[in-house]
């Protein structure tokens, strides 16, 4: 009710009501810690470590030689290409991991992420085989018999080295995967 003196409201009286339904689902940010717990969460960090010293050591690409010769600009290109785009790919299903993104998608989608992220590790640890052979046959002759600049060939050949070990956390990553691709019901994939 309104009271009226000198011509002035001096209250104003507001009805609220609310809709009986569901109640609103509240938008929270869950981090799942204990995935990284897991082997597959240890193996996913290490495949991320091991892509930074690659990243690290192959970086940045340059060739060996003078005066226009440029032997392994190309192999180190290649091996560049794969380390940040594998790297790129772990980091999002990092998050997707830490961050649970699978519980909030309602939406039925033509895929599962366990097939996708099984695809992923397999064609990863093919181009990190292919691409650490390719970067050690480009520069591994140069670490004994070129003298100058052999510290680029150094650098060169322990990118290609850590390249094996992660090949190998990538091919683990696979097999782990996998398993729980196989082992999974496809209702909860």
């Amino acid at each position: 009710m309104m009271n009226e003196s000198n011509g002035m409201k001096t209250h104003t009286s507001v009805t609220v009501t609310t809709d009986p339904g569901p109640a609103p689902q509240s938008l929270e940010i869950r981090l799942n810690i204990g995935y990284f717990k897991t082997l597959q969460g240890i193996i996913k960090l290490l495949q991320l470590g091991l892509g930074v010293i690659c990243m690290a050591c192959a970086a940045p690409a340059l060739g060996i030689g003078g005066r226009g010769v440029n032997f392994g600009l190309g192999n180190n290109h290649w091996f560049l290409f794969v380390v940040v785009t594998c790297f790129i790919i772990t980091l999002i299903w990092t998050f997707f991991y830490l961050l649970q993104v699978r519980d909030f998608i309602k939406v039925k989608l033509p895929f599962t992420f366990l097939k996708v992220e099984v695809i992923f590790t397999i064609v990863a640890t093919v181009l990190y085989l292919v691409a650490f052979i390719v970067l050690l046959s480009g520069f591994g002759w140069c670490t004994t018999s070129y003298k100058n600049g052999t510290h680029f060939c150094d650098a060169r050949v322990a990118g290609g080295v850590f390249g094996i070990f992660n090949t190998v956390a990538y091919g683990v990553g696979a097999y782990l995967v996998y398993n729980e691709f196989c082992s999974t019901p496809p209702e909860l994939q």
